[in-house]
């Protein structure tokens, strides 16, 4: 069985990515069943924070991986694959990943510019493209504050589309968050510890208040 771990710490501009197109592959092809494991870490292994343990043995501890093992998958080829492929498993996603402006910006404009006059990154369908790059900048909190500003409209637009007319999309990332807020809520449980270590106490404390004033 094809299992992927996915941490709760972890970039969501990576994991989501992968996140989405699992779903939309067990969801639409009847020989694809792929379990998700969601662990309070940062990495796994050590390494990244995401792997997927394919059904044959294979190990894939990286993005960049992953996304070219799920696209040898025909249901994520959509009517052009080569176009497709060159978004997902091409290094475009990952352009999206780091969390300063400054390096998303060129790759945002990018997007922005193809968008034009486009309802869909490849073709006239929902593709493996536009889930990869719709998790990659949803995930990325930099590159989704700059697409709820409008800053990019066509980016901005097509993001907008894309989120309503895939409902599914917004219970995947809702199902991310909702780890991720477990473990935040986990460590509030854990609260301030009191135990102040304090000299000759073996006898008991008094305690004394100060009078109230009259």
């Amino acid at each position: 069985m094809t299992a992927l771990t996915v941490t709760s710490k972890g970039n969501q501009a990576i994991t989501l990515p992968v996140l989405l197109l699992v779903h939309y592959l067990n969801d639409n092809d009847k020989n694809v069943d792929i379990s998700t494991e969601f662990q309070d870490v940062e990495v796994v292994n050590e390494k990244t924070p995401i792997e997927l343990d394919w059904r044959d043995g294979e190990v894939l501890q990286s993005a960049a991986s992953i996304h070219a093992k799920l696209m040898e998958i025909k249901t994520l080829h959509g009517q052009d694959r080569q176009a497709v492929n060159e978004w997902v498993a091409g290094g475009r996603v990952g352009n999206l990943a780091p969390t300063d402006f400054k390096s998303i910006e060129g790759p945002l404009l990018e997007l922005d510019h193809h968008l034009t006059l486009r309802s869909y990154i490849v073709g006239y369908t929902l593709t493996a493209a536009d889930l990869a790059v719709w998790g990659a900048i949803r995930g990325n909190k930099v590159a989704y504050a700059a697409v709820k500003k409008g800053a990019m409209v066509n980016v901005t637009r097509w993001f907008k589309w894309i989120e309503e007319t895939n409902d599914w999309i917004a219970l995947v990332v809702q199902s991310l968050n909702a780890h991720a807020q477990e473990r935040k809520a986990a460590k509030s449980k854990e609260g301030a510890s009191y135990d102040i270590a304090l000299p000759d106490t073996d006898k008991g404390v008094v305690t004394r208040f100060p009078p109230e004033p009259s």
